[in-house]
């Protein structure tokens, strides 16, 4: 039995810092053996656990549970946090790798020397990593894997198919509310009890503001920490943009245009490469093998695979996690047009880790107006709407306009967004939304998208910076991948490292791997996808 693995917006990075000297630890924290609460995903293969680095240190913390309640023996959880403590920091930078994404586990890996990302601000700031509650180390949410599998994520056509894909959402939910402790807690793990987690840790560790990397989902958090706690925001930069007051509309067509952009790219990089399988069939070739793929269904072992699981396996190996890797993506293509869907498909089980995005977010979506009746951003889509509705109370008739709006829009056939799949996820989602309304983020920042991004769609990213940011700057990766930050040696990831530790915002350039914008400037149409470098400078390739 076939089932679809739901992949929600993940790794995003959070960074604070202060001008003041960080006073002792503080007694709300409570500090622990790193060495007796290793993350569950790192890899230990060869490291002396007796003698780990002195700057990792690792720590919980309690908080409410419900913070509109006073804490108490039923209403607290505790937070997985590890951090990296330099002697003498300048501040304190939190870490937020995406939706669900393991945290904690990068201190280590910054410890450890098993990453250079951090290479220029692990000796200059205090870097702080949670795990966001309801995952890893955080109180863990738990489900029935039964009853996950059985989530229906395939596009309803039809009422009654919509309806389905709504009991389906209930009973996955029921299954979270049942298997989780401590009782209640489903209800309160959306960004709002997750920024105030943020400002928790803020004040244990003693400092009067934060500077936050975010990355993917956790520039959605980082946008709603700095409305909620505007005097706390330091240098806040945030990589592959998730809107806050776009509606989900506009959200699902910008996400159809991404994944034919990023289809396209992959073409290009065919061109630019005699091995690939494609390249003798000229211009074009990979959108036609896509097209030919779905419109014979050539695998039928062991059992014949739907469409619908093709076009979400092509959607997701486009991602390839944040990091695509189009020589696998077109070796896996040409194989599936010879019969053979094993390396389309991939192997990834459904696991709790794989679909806790979910709980999550849907919570995340409040009925609130757009900050503009009339949207700013220059690629504004005709039908705009004034209200961005909760996930929970989208009907057939809204899911049914997107979908096809989509479809027109759609020209290489993969018609699946993954803003349509957390919608469907979500339809049974069976607490209010958090009740959001107008805000703009007035401090300065930086926004980096990537031109090709196929998980947050770039116009996202110009949506937050015309009309939610408008004091920040845009920095544009012209290439391919979610989370330029995760290209470590990038002219984007250069830049952002630089606007962390100085909180002086970059000046305008126009170079070949990357453009900078000023607030309040224009940002100039998406280039053609065939007339920007491709390879891995343009993050085609992912490291082995």
């Amino acid at each position: 039995m076939w089932h679809i693995t739901p992949f929600f917006f993940a790794a995003a990075w959070v960074h604070l810092t202060s001008a003041q000297c960080a006073p002792p630890h503080q007694n709300q924290i409570r500090w622990v053996n790193c060495s007796q609460n290793v993350p569950s995903t790192l890899d230990v293969t060869d490291v002396d656990l007796a003698r780990l680095p002195p700057e990792l240190h690792c720590g919980r913390i309690a908080v409410p549970m419900d913070y509109a309640r006073p804490q108490g023996p039923n209403n607290t959880i505790e937070l997985n946090i590890a951090m990296i403590r330099p002697p003498k920091p300048n501040g304190v930078l939190f870490v937020n790798t995406g939706g669900s994404d393991p945290v904690a586990v990068v201190a280590w890996q910054i410890a450890l020397n098993q990453t250079t990302t951090f290479s220029s601000l692990s000796d200059y700031y205090d870097l702080m990593f949670m795990d966001i509650r309801g995952t890893f180390g955080s109180n863990p949410l738990n489900v029935s894997l039964e009853v996950a599998a059985g989530v229906s994520l395939t596009c309803p056509t039809n009422k009654t198919e919509f309806q389905a894909s709504k009991q389906s959402s209930a009973a996955f939910f029921q299954s979270w509310i049942e298997n989780s402790t401590p009782p209640g807690i489903v209800q309160f793990v959306s960004t709002k009890e997750v920024v105030q987690d943020y400002e928790q840790i803020r004040k244990a560790l003693g400092y009067s503001k934060i500077h936050f990397l975010g990355e993917s989902y956790g520039t959605f958090r980082g946008q709603k920490y700095a409305m909620a706690y505007p005097n706390r925001v330091g240098h806040f930069a945030l990589d592959s943009g998730v809107p806050f007051g776009m509606s989900l509309f506009d959200e699902a067509q910008a996400h159809v245009l991404s994944g034919d952009r990023a289809l396209l790219r992959a073409d290009a990089f065919c061109q630019n490469d005699p091995s690939c399988p494609f390249y003798s069939e000229g211009a074009g070739s990979v959108p036609k093998a896509v097209q030919s793929i779905f419109s014979t269904l050539p695998c039928i072992e062991p059992e014949p695979i739907p469409l619908a699981f093709l076009q979400q396996a092509v959607y997701g190996l486009l991602a390839n996690g944040g990091l695509p890797d189009f020589p696998l993506l077109l070796r896996a293509l040409e194989d599936a047009r010879n019969g053979n869907c094993t390396t389309l498909l991939g192997d990834s089980p459904l696991s709790v880790e794989s679909v806790v995005a979910i709980p999550l977010e849907c919570g995340d979506r409040g009925a609130v107006r757009p900050l503009f009746l009339v949207p700013a951003y220059p690629n504004a889509f005709a039908n705009t709407t004034t209200v961005v509705s909760e996930y929970n109370k989208v009907t057939f008739d809204e899911f049914s306009a997107s979908y096809r709006a989509g479809l027109e829009k759609d020209t290489t056939g993969i018609a699946y967004t993954q803003t349509w799949q957390l919608q469907l996820a979500c339809l049974g989602w069976p607490f209010p939304a958090a009740a959001d309304t107008h805000g703009a983020v007035h401090k300065e920042m930086l926004l980096v998208t990537a031109d090709y991004d196929s998980t947050a769609a770039t116009e996202w990213t110009s949506y937050i910076w015309e009309n939610v940011a408008r004091a920040a700057s845009l920095v544009v990766r012209h290439g391919d991948g979610h989370i330029s930050y995760q290209l470590p040696d990038a002219p984007s990831s250069l830049i952002t490292r630089e606007y962390l530790r100085t909180g002086v915002l970059p000046k305008p350039r126009d170079d070949a791997l990357c453009s900078v914008h000023a607030p309040r400037t224009r940002r100039g149409p998406i280039p053609n996808p065939y007339l920007v470098q491709t390879g891995r400078a343009a993050g085609d390739i992912a490291e082995n």
